[in-house]
């Protein structure tokens, strides 16, 4: 009797500790001010890490680290959460992930004792598209709930699993904030942001993973491939088709088949758990393979899925921010008015009130449920991260491809070389040949580099460098009609959700070549390439030449103009000894260069300039500072941020103007080249957002007076640079002798978005300089034009750029071909004393297809050549 006593007192004294530690956490709402969900309250990013640092020094579960810097200078913070013991011993833990996720000298029997060691890795993420805001605020609640809790579920969570908690855009949920804050209470609350949520990349943030080119994913890149190695990938978003409130797994067709099956079972058995969580708390409205595929592989979930990491894509329903709605049975879409039961919809939303806080509550629920279901299944999916690894290695060393080429010989090495530093960052492992080795009957130098198949990812390798054939899905109604009969489609094709066609070769012109036999050779892994290191040539001479071949030669464009440098450009092919350097290469005087200026260059950029013993024979085009302005609408544009990416990227200086000052006119006076970027709908440039729909300075576009200081501009000496579908803005508004044969087309007739096609070139043209005769180019609601007659034949458009009459399709899928095959893709016309240039496809792409850069380079720095 006295020791049941003794031990109710230890119990007592244990709850105490308990109930005091749960009150010394602070809850959101104590830091904060309001709770998280709560109308017309956001959270920005600056709170969110000031609450997570309290929380931290609160809670042993909790430990914050710093992914590194975003794209606007924050700190990436995110956040660590499980029981006391895995904290202390998180390297541990690490370490079992990467040697399962990497297999290399693993048994299976080893793999399985590592596994019952290890803890389930889960990484969720919250705030990628700022605008979908509720997964943002979710984070905050479920590190509180996580923090606090002393149920036994949770705390076999804790013991279990190993949660990173991320936000994916800081900036993003700053912006986003600090937008609706100042519009709270007026006509305004719910107007959409009049400027990217992302500085470059705007909702295109999740269509860059599989290349890496913002620093937010490249930080996530390396905590996913290089530190943390996790089992469950869950990216939240919140765009739910209506009326449904949140969309889960399983997903659409078509399914890309560069994934192990393993990764698609448990995708769809997640998605039943959490199905089954939202009907055992009585949240309807769960719906599932509707709208989104898993074809695109640049999706931040999908470029997982070859990782061996079992990706998770939610989207919750949003109204708009933090305001909430009332939504009626009359404003659902007619099918779903009935609340006809499916097999992945078997409980319909009937309607209500729809705020954050309810959106708040679906994303946590899906996030417990993702937990829970990796709590319970961890020692089977961390024994299945070494079996995926171990069968993709098996299966490469049976069947090609057995590995890629990289000859060190590149048309532009350094954008070769980041290309494969790029793959590197996303876990692939490239080596170096340490002696010459033939392979497919063709002959390789010491030195070549190699990405053999028989690693654990390989599937990532063959997803982005193999040529895509996208599937007609008409041919396969049983993938997705899921009727008793399936019925023959006859219609028009079916199109992915995103892209179709997006193999890395051919959007950077890069030579890498399918091994179809095995490689038998020494090699050494690197963890960095290098194609071509920086060198000044030992001779001295009169110029420095740089190729035109390189993007960089943009570069030192600018940098050398910048410096007060002289230089030009060459207007036709020249030989140095037995080298044909083609047109368009930069001459550097070595007489009117400075040495030091000349060295950081070739240091930074790894150039390899030739020296010029004398003046070059032929015409040389002296270049001058370009004055390069950027139309930023108040619509924001992907497009447009992705523009600025590589012009900062690429040394270019200019500025960015608004409606205001396009229809203030007088361009000419400050302004060599105005860009266009693309909008999807060129009427936008003019009317942009409607009055009363958005703060007055936000409104109206450049309007009629505008366009008519365009043409203004263009009169007076300008060059307008027209981007993709904004050209049938020049073809309607300035009267061109162009039409755009797909205008009118209907998609009955053709389908060809977000393709690679094959083009032709006019290298001698300054607008090609350093083009091949044929390269690829991205087909996005893009356009081909036919050039009419005109009685001016001095004022006559060229034709700079044509879509191929033969093999047209590189990769993807095209419909109705006969539309495109030798139209004109880039058109240069004049229009008083300057020019218009239409570039009928998106040559600088989501900041993708390096291999075609060079078009717009060439075409701002053509505004100052002499005519």
């Amino acid at each position: 009797m006295k020791k049941l006593f003794i031990w109710l007192i230890i119990l007592v004294f244990l709850g105490s500790v308990i109930c005091l530690e749960a009150k010394t956490v602070p809850k959101p709402e104590d830091i904060l001010g309001f709770e998280i969900g709560a109308d017309y309250h956001l959270a920005n990013y600056d709170q969110a890490i000031k609450y997570l640092q309290l929380l931290e020094k609160s809670s042993p579960r909790v430990k914050l680290f710093n992914a590194g810097p975003t794209s606007m200078g924050q700190k990436m913070i995110y956040v660590v959460i499980s029981s006391e013991d895995n904290i202390a011993h998180l390297e541990k833990y690490k370490k079992i992930l990467r040697q399962l996720s990497l297999v290399k000298g693993l048994s299976p029997d080893q793999a399985r004792k590592l596994a019952r060691e290890g803890k389930a890795i889960v990484y969720i993420d919250g705030g990628l598209h700022a605008s979908e805001c509720a997964p943002a605020q979710h984070n905050i609640q479920l590190a509180y709930n996580l923090a606090v809790a002393q149920d036994e579920k949770t705390l076999h969570i804790l013991d279990k699993v190993i949660l990173l908690l991320v936000f994916a855009n800081p900036d993003g949920m700053n912006i986003l904030a600090e937008w609706y804050q100042q519009n709270l209470g007026t006509p305004y609350e719910v107007s959409p942001l009049p400027r990217l949520y992302h500085i470059y990349a705007g909702h295109d943030n999740n269509r860059d993973s599989y290349l890496a080119n913002l620093v937010e994913t490249q930080n996530i890149a390396r905590l996913v491939n290089h530190e943390w190695f996790p089992v469950i990938f869950y990216n939240h978003h919140q765009t739910a088709p209506f009326p449904a409130r949140i969309w889960i797994p399983p997903n659409s067709e078509p399914t890309n088949p560069n994934v192990h099956p393993l990764i698609i079972r448990w995708q769809n058995l997640i998605g039943s758990a959490m199905g089954a969580a939202f009907d055992a708390e009585g949240k309807e409205g769960a719906i599932s393979r509707h709208i989104f595929d898993t074809w695109y592989p640049g999706y931040l979930t999908q470029v997982q899925d070859s990782h061996n990491i079992i990706s998770i894509l939610t989207e919750t329903a949003l109204y708009r921010y933090a305001t909430p709605h009332f939504y009626t049975l009359r404003d659902f879409p007619a099918e779903y008015q009935d609340l006809t039961m499916s097999a992945f919809y078997p409980s319909p939303w009937k309607g209500g009130w729809w705020r954050l806080k309810d959106a708040v509550d679906y994303c946590l629920t899906a996030s417990l449920a993702v937990l829970q279901t990796a709590a319970k299944y961890k020692e089977e999916l961390l024994y299945n991260k070494y079996r995926m690894g171990r069968d993709v290695i098996n299966r490469f060393q049976k069947e090609p491809p057995y590995a890629w080429i990289i000859p060190e010989q590149q048309r532009d090495p350094q954008t070769v070389s980041l290309l494969l530093n790029r793959m590197i960052l996303l876990g692939v492992q490239i080596y170096r040949s340490l002696e010459p080795f033939t392979c497919d009957g063709l002959s390789y130098p010491k030195g070549t580099y190699i990405i053999p198949m028989t690693q654990p990812f390989a599937l990532f390798v063959k997803n982005v460098f193999e040529k895509q054939k996208y599937p007609d899905m008409r041919k396969y109604p049983d993938l997705w009609q899921g009727l008793v009969r399936p019925i023959d489609f006859e219609g028009a094709p079916f199109e992915s959700y995103d892209m179709m066609g997006w193999t890395l070769p051919y959007q950077f012109g890069a030579d890498i070549r399918q091994a179809n036999t095995p490689l038998v050779a020494q090699m050494t892994k690197v963890t960095q390439v290098c194609l071509q290191k920086g060198r000044l040539p030992r001779k001295k001479g009169y110029a420095y030449l740089f190729s035109p071949q390189e993007n960089a030669s943009a570069a030192v464009i600018n940098r050398l103009l910048q410096a007060g440098s002289q230089i030009w450009r060459t207007s036709q092919e020249i030989k140095i000894g037995s080298e044909k350097i083609p047109a368009g290469a930069v001459v550097a005087p070595t007489k009117k260069v400075k040495l030091k200026v000349i060295e950081k260059l070739v240091k930074d950029w790894n150039l390899a300039p030739l020296i010029l013993a004398q003046k070059p024979k032929g015409k040389l085009l002296s270049l001058r500072p370009v004055r390069l302005a950027i139309y930023q609408s108040w619509v924001p544009s992907s497009d447009e941020g992705w523009t600025r990416y590589i012009l900062d990227k690429y040394e270019f200086n200019y500025k960015v103007i608004h409606d205001a000052e396009i229809r203030a006119g007088l361009l000419h006076q400050n302004y060599d080249v105005i860009i266009l970027p693309d909008t999807w709908r060129p009427e936008t440039i003019i009317n942009g957002h409607k009055k009363g729909t958005m703060p007055p300075q936000y409104v109206g576009g450049i309007g009629l007076a505008g366009l008519e200081n365009l043409k203004e501009f263009a009169r007076q000496g300008g060059t307008i640079i027209f981007l993709n579908s904004t050209c049938n803005l020049a073809i309607e508004s300035f009267g061109l002798p162009v039409k755009n044969v797909l205008k009118k087309v209907k998609r009955s007739e053709f389908i060809c978005n977000g393709s690679i096609l094959r083009l032709e070139f006019d290298p001698t043209h300054p607008l090609a300089f350093g083009l091949p005769p044929s390269a690829g180019g991205i087909f996005a609601h893009s356009c081909a034009f036919i050039i009419l007659p005109t009685f001016k034949e001095n004022k006559a458009p060229r034709s700079v750029a044509r879509y191929a009459r033969d093999n047209l399709l590189l990769s993807g899928y095209i419909y109705g071909e006969r539309f495109l095959k030798g139209k004109s893709a880039i058109v240069e016309a004049p229009y008083g004393q300057g020019k218009l240039i239409l570039f009928g496809f998106p040559v600088q792409f989501r900041g993708q297809p390096y291999g075609t850069f060079k078009l717009l380079f060439n075409a701002i720095f053509s505004s100052v050549l002499p005519h």
